[in-house]
């Protein structure tokens, strides 16, 4: 016993002194973003909303706890993670409350007049506008949204920012999750303020409103210049490439042809057409070496003045036009204040590249956007950043004893193109690893050849794509805009080239299941304790890592699922596999219940609805047992699939009395607790939905 008891008393003080390097090295303070965002989720995952006098009340109590416990080194770092994690409640809740605007009831044609507030192409044609709303006809002043978002497909060419206009148009509240567990489209229009969504008929009119309001006012200028731009853009380059050369520039993709987008995504290249860090790196990269470059020719000012630092200041400013230019969405902003901290560093003398400003720019985002951490975009991009500058750092001491062994004048053409080559593949390895679990989580998908595919077509978007498109812009006032895209397009067709023949080989495989946050969650604790810490026992975040697969491999699958309009109804039948009920006009509802469930057939697969039946009243299939499901599409079909059916769906609301009979999931229900999902479990039906009983601000309200 007292040689046992030595051995865990030595274990533990190894842990300890491990544990007091790590905070010596800095390492501590890479976990307080990591903190930060655990009180942002806590907040988003409450059952109801907290009171916000409670939670500044909180957070004011550990803020005084830090400062007097600041002499006892364990009671600090205690209170220091515990006020972290009170903060982000606090900014989350903070967020919210500054952000909660009025969201449409129910759906209806009705008129809507206000300013555009924003632009982007639709993929249909037309234009998807924001519309900063002034009135909406038949709706109370207070009860008018905010933004409504509005695609009008007509003569859409000759509306910009600023114009005041009217439109008819069909509009609802943005819409919740297709199915429990699944992407909430109304989320994120929430903290944009967006409280109605849906498509114009006709024109839009011009309206007599007067001057828009000065937010919209001061965006005019730049809206009109990234007009200009995407005219010239397609000018020089008509129809796909153009549309493409406008994302890359702009950061508006929804002109591209659908066939491409799929090919890109299945790739593993999507993130191409998304303005992300990688765009800004490369640009800002650009930018830095050519100056720096150009200023090195000269002796006197490379060795009298600092030219690096010159040249940092250089990228930065081109890094905030670019990203003026492209719309300023949160993702690229999101990468311009991680690019941003990164030049500053350089400009006080500091390294650019370091765990430590990518902890500060987390913090930065998540303070004045927590909404932030439940998008892929941070989550992807972050974990691709944070792997990469973790996976150098291990390397660094192997790199730098074979740069000594290895005299400079020795180093050939091959072992330069060698390194290069090691590098890319290193590069893109990690990053795909990195990324990988969140695709496989939000779209239920890993591109099995991602890492061939960014190999292939790295060069061509480093070295051709993103500096053409910089020179372009460049050369644009002077009308020289036509050879750089030209020359951009030879790289668009080499990477398109490669999307095409790597999604081809891709086809029917890398589908994975839906699976559940706690996967994902264990998943991301064991990457940030593989990454964040650098003495050996980060090798136990691989534990984590290792337990989520089973757990996302075993997680169960609904039996049926029905979106919160009852549109369609998704029924597993005893081949494993969905059948549809109903369907027409539901394609992309459909779309995204196949991909969930790792399925790849086509929405318009004939064995969808294998074993369904439908007359003029609705639909019936068959759960695996035999049990049968009805979906009333009609009022009168309640009478009979009350009585015979053991789940009945409708949109109508069920009369008095059905659910003795039958589990009903009604119009009632969906209006109350959006999508529903249901499991089969030892004969009885075990029931999910998207939303609780109470909902959250940013959840849309219950439908009528």
């Amino acid at each position: 016993m007292a040689v046992a008891g030595a051995r865990v008393g030595g274990f533990g003080t190894r842990l300890y002194l491990i544990f007091e390097a790590e905070m010596e090295a800095g390492r501590g303070f890479l976990w307080l973003p990591v903190a930060f965002g655990i009180g942002i989720l806590i907040y988003f995952n409450l059952p109801r909303e907290p009171n916000l006098i409670a939670l500044a009340s909180l957070a004011v109590f550990l803020f005084a706890a830090t400062w007097n416990r600041r002499h006892t080194a364990t009671a600090l770092r205690l209170v220091v993670v515990a006020t972290a994690i009170a903060s982000g409640l606090l900014a989350a809740k903070v967020r919210t409350d500054w952000v909660d605007a009025p969201a449409l009831a129910r759906e209806g044609t009705t008129t809507v007049t206000g300013w555009i507030a924003a632009t982007e192409e639709s993929a249909s044609g037309g234009k998807r506008v924001l519309i900063r709303v002034a009135s909406v006809d038949k709706v109370a002043p207070a009860a008018q949204p905010q933004i409504a978002r509005v695609t009008i497909r007509a003569k859409a060419t000759d509306l910009h920012v600023g114009d005041a206009v009217s439109v008819l148009a069909s509009i609802g509240p943005p819409s919740g999750p297709l199915m429990p567990g699944g992407y909430d489209f109304a989320f994120a229009p929430f903290f944009q303020r967006i409280g109605a969504s849906g498509f114009a008929f006709g024109t839009a009119k011009p309206a007599n409103l007067g001057p828009p309001p000065w937010s919209i006012r001061i965006s005019e200028p730049l809206a009109a210049l990234r007009d200009t731009l995407r005219v010239r853009i397609e000018q020089a380059l008509p129809g796909n490439y153009g549309h493409i050369a406008a994302a890359l520039i702009m950061g508006d993709q929804h002109g591209i042809a659908e066939a491409t987008q799929d090919d890109m995504r299945a790739s593993g290249l999507g993130h191409i057409l998304s303005i992300s860090g990688l765009h800004l790196a490369l640009v800002a990269g650009s930018v830095f070496w050519l100056i720096r470059a150009l200023l090195a020719l000269s002796p006197a000012l490379a060795l009298n003045f600092p030219i690096k630092k010159w040249a940092a200041g250089a990228a930065l400013a081109v890094a905030t036009f670019y990203t003026g230019i492209s719309g300023a969405e949160v993702a690229t902003v999101r990468s311009w204040v991680m690019l941003a901290i990164m030049l500053t560093a350089i400009l006080v003398d500091r390294r650019a590249l370091t765990l430590r400003n990518v902890a500060v720019a987390a913090l930065v985002i998540l303070v004045f956007s927590p909404e932030s951490l439940l998008s892929i975009s941070f989550q992807m991009s972050f974990a691709a950043t944070v792997a990469l500058i973790s996976a150098y750092e291990a390397i660094a001491l192997w790199r730098s004893r074979s740069l000594r062994e290895a005299d400079a004048r020795e180093r050939t053409w091959f072992t330069r193109f060698r390194d290069g080559f090691v590098t890319l593949l290193l590069t893109s390895l990690v990053a795909g690893l990195a990324t990988a679990p969140f695709g496989a989580y939000y779209f239920q998908r890993v591109a099995p050849l991602t890492l061939v595919a960014n190999i292939a077509a790295a060069p061509a978007v480093s070295v051709v794509v993103m500096p053409m498109a910089l020179l372009a812009v460049v050369a644009m006032p002077f009308g020289l805009e036509a050879l750089p895209l030209k020359a951009m397009q030879w790289g668009l067709e080499w990477m398109l080239a490669v999307a095409h023949q790597t999604a081809a080989w891709s086809q029917g495989l890398g589908g994975v299941p839906a699976f559940p946050a706690p996967a994902l969650l264990l998943m991301v604790a064991g990457f940030l304790w593989l990454t964040l810490w650098r003495e050996r026992w980060r090798l136990v975040g691989i534990a984590p890592i290792l337990l989520a697969l089973p757990i996302a491999a075993s997680a169960p699958r609904p039996d049926v699922v029905v979106d919160e309009d009852a549109s369609a109804v998704a029924v597993r039948g005893d081949d494993g596999r969905f059948s549809v009920l109903g369907g027409k006009g539901a394609k992309f509802e459909v779309q995204n219940w196949l991909r969930a469930d790792a399925d790849t057939r086509a929405v318009n697969a004939p064995d969808l609805t294998r074993g369904v039946s439908c007359d003029t009243l609705g639909c019936t299939g068959h759960l695996a047992d035999g049990r049968i499901v009805a979906f009333a599409q009609r009022r009168d079909a309640f009478a009979e699939d009350c009585l015979n059916a053991a789940i009945v769906i409708s949109r109508y609301d069920a009369p008095p009395g059905c659910d003795a009979h039958a589990l009903v999931i009604d119009g009632n229900v969906l209006g109350k607790f959006g999508a529903h999902a249901v499991y089969v479990q030892a004969g009885s039906f075990r029931v999910t939905t998207a939303y609780p009983a109470i909902r959250r601000p940013f959840m849309p309200p219950a439908r009528d």
